[in-house]
């Protein structure tokens, strides 16, 4: 059976002022639910700054941009930085030591209705013993899917989590210190192809590898550049300053690269590293690197064109020591010169003398034998030599010569056919085998469009509000625990309410109760409590309810929420504001406009004039109950945010389409 492999798509959102709206497309997002607009970059991540023992009270916006309803589970994680410097939060599956352990959400599980928005509660405890200084974690939000969602055709399930930043400090003694672990190189080819270059290996870019480790108590931000030296101690390259990453505390960034555009060809250099912090205080740090370069493919190529005259030069010697065996030979009588003999046979002395490989100064002696070449001119006259006697006939075997010839070209042939061989293996062995798949259409039914329905979203995931739950708070328990978890299951998505008798039925423990047939909502259910122990699970017929509590949990297992929590909310983005001043100056007007901004609301770009400047506090209007919810949601932001606000309709004019929003005294 061919196993499943899991992508995680983990997207961590970047918002700066600029761009701080949750994303307009058919996703889903997270983002902070109350961003202080004296904090750069609230709207995107949560900055705080706590001391140890103290807690903190926040809420995160679980925003649905799709068409249809979503369950989505949500978790907080420890972050880290990958071995190049990047920011990353880490699997749900990793130890939780230090953000992550910190978070307590109101809510693990929360079912959202399309195009709309819900406010998770939670609240951030450091601990006595937390070291002083930067910690970093995240809240992970990831989509709950039945079956999972596949590519077809290849059983890759994918999940896609998203992510958003906690930054916390405690504040103390600030120790900065670091330490330089690691300094190397490597070259690696240019993306611009070069077919020169290319071929002789010199279109290349040479890369640092850099190692740092923070060995203080808060974050730093490193920079460095690297410069090039040659053997005689010129500057033949500089890298230039570039940021490589954010280290936390205890942390460290093994493989952090600077590259210079360029590589060194041959000889000895001296790479110099120059470290330094966007931070004060940290200080700065050098390392120093020997580079021995040896151009090894330009002498491989040079090797092989020699090789390859040799053996060009070997065959041809060959074949002329073959062509020896269709010429006569004559014997040198006493006194003649290879220049009369040249003239005899018709043939050119140098020819004669290059044949028989014959040197300055060209002497011959009686007795020698010379190989004569045949020609156009003289072939006749030859055969006829030969007939009287007065030349040898042609060799019927080769020489010695040319047999030593033929056996160097097997072996030059033989060893350029080894090192080809070797070559190639050489550049194609880490390449994987790349097998292709070739559905058959007509073998394969057409994949059917899944559907929301009454009890399961798209991607399969039971619907939480689906479930009808009851809570039955026996007398030996406080009622403010029943009161919690409704609150609590109310926030996730569930249809609950509290009531009031048990048919007599009691329990020694918390037990969930289920009508037949309900046995895997009430596994939900039971998931989604969030407890320490394990309440039994009961079927019981005849319960008017898919599932009953019976509700024995102390107060404070559970989450203290207010009263509107598990509300849901128009997307704010789809919340058009505006602002108008009438009394509380145009610079608080222009606060309370970036304020709801970076809170995800839709404000225009300009703010108006009230026609009263006595307005106290902060109003919103809206016009028609299709606007209330949005102003609701808009009023309780600005409440939250220690800006009084109340809410009005306008009896005037129901056709208006945005909210009013008055800045007063």
């Amino acid at each position: 059976m061919r196993k499943k492999l899991i992508f995680f798509l983990l997207v961590f959102f970047l918002f700066f002022p600029a761009v701080g709206k949750a994303v307009n497309t058919e996703t889903v997002g997270i983002l902070p639910a109350y961003p202080d607009p004296e904090v750069k970059f609230s709207n995107a991540w949560f900055i705080y700054k706590l001391g140890a023992g103290q807690t903190k009270e926040d809420a995160v916006r679980v925003i649905n941009n799709k068409k249809e309803t979503v369950v989505v589970k949500l978790y907080a994680v420890d972050a880290t930085t990958t071995s190049d410097g990047a920011f990353a939060l880490l699997p749900e599956e990793s130890p939780r030591q230090d953000v992550g352990a910190w978070v307590k959400l109101a809510a693990n599980e929360v079912e959202i209705p399309p195009n709309s928005e819900k406010l998770v509660p939670f609240t951030i405890s450091v601990p006595e013993n937390a070291d002083v200084g930067d910690h970093a974690g995240g809240i992970v939000m990831q989509e709950i899917e039945g079956a999972g969602k596949t590519i077809a055709g290849t059983g890759v399930k994918i999940v896609t989590r998203v992510g958003v930043r906690i930054y916390l400090t405690i504040p103390g003694e600030v120790k900065k210190d670091f330490e330089i672990t690691r300094f190397d190189w490597r070259t690696e080819a240019k993306r611009e192809p070069n077919f020169l270059k290319d071929l002789l290996d010199l279109n290349k870019k040479t890369v640092f590898t850099i190692g740092l480790k923070n060995k203080g108590n808060v974050k730093i931000s490193p920079k460095g550049k690297v410069e090039l030296y040659n053997i005689f101690g010129r500057k033949v390259g500089d890298t230039g300053e570039s940021e490589i990453g954010v280290i936390f505390p205890k942390g460290e960034n093994k493989e952090s690269v600077i590259t210079l555009n360029q590589a060194p060809f041959l000889g000895r250099y001296k790479a110099k590293l120059s470290v330094n912090f966007l931070e004060e205080g940290v200080g700065t740090g050098e390392k120093e690197l020997v580079i021995w370069v040896f151009p090894y493919r330009i002498v491989i190529i040079l090797a092989f064109l020699l090789v390859l005259f040799i053996l060009t030069r070997l065959i041809f010697q060959y074949f002329r020591e073959a062509s020896k065996e269709k010429m006569p030979v004559y014997t040198v009588k006493e006194g003649e010169t290879l220049g009369n003999l040249a003239s005899v046979f018709s043939v050119h002395w140098k020819k004669l003398a290059k044949v028989n490989e014959i040197k300055k100064p060209f002497e011959i002696k009686a007795g020698q034998k010379l190989f004569v070449p045949p020609n156009h001119r003289n072939i006749d006259f030859l055969v006829n030599l030969v007939k009287q006697g007065r030349l040898d006939p042609p060799l019927k075997e080769k020489g010695a010569k040319a047999r030593r010839k033929k056996k160097m070209i097997l072996i030059f042939v033989a060893g350029l056919i080894v090192f080809a061989g070797a070559f190639f293996w050489y550049k194609h062995k880490k390449k994987p085998a790349v097998s292709q798949i070739v559905s058959n259409p007509t073998a394969q039914s057409e994949p059917t469009i899944p559907q929301e329905d009454e009890k399961k979203t798209i991607s399969g995931a039971i619907k939480k509000s689906s479930i009808q739950v009851g809570i039955f708070s026996p007398p030996s328990n406080e009622l403010t625990s029943s009161l919690r978890l409704f609150r609590k299951l109310r926030l996730i998505g569930y249809r609950v309410e509290i009531i009031p008798d048990l048919a007599g039925r009691q329990y020694s423990e918390t037990t969930i109760e289920y009508a037949p047939g309900n046995e895997e909502q009430a596994k939900i259910v039971k998931n989604d409590l969030g407890i320490s122990f394990d309440p039994g699970l009961k079927e019981v017929s005849g319960l008017g309810k898919d599932v009953i509590i019976y509700n024995l949990i102390n107060k404070d297992d559970l989450p203290k929420l207010e009263a509107e929590s598990g509300k849901t909310f128009v997307r704010r983005d789809l919340v058009r504001v505006k602002v108008l001043e009438g009394g509380g100056g145009k610079e608080m007007a222009e606060k309370v406009r970036t304020l709801i901004y970076q809170a995800g609301f839709t404000p225009d770009e300009e703010i108006g004039e009230a026609q009263r400047k006595d307005n106290v506090g902060i109003g919103v209007i809206y016009s028609n109950e299709d606007q209330r919810e949005g102003a609701e949601d808009l009023v309780d932001f600005l409440n939250k945010n220690q800006y009084p606000a109340k809410l009005e309709k306008n009896s005037e004019s129901k056709s208006a389409e945005e909210l009013i929003l008055i800045v007063g005294k």
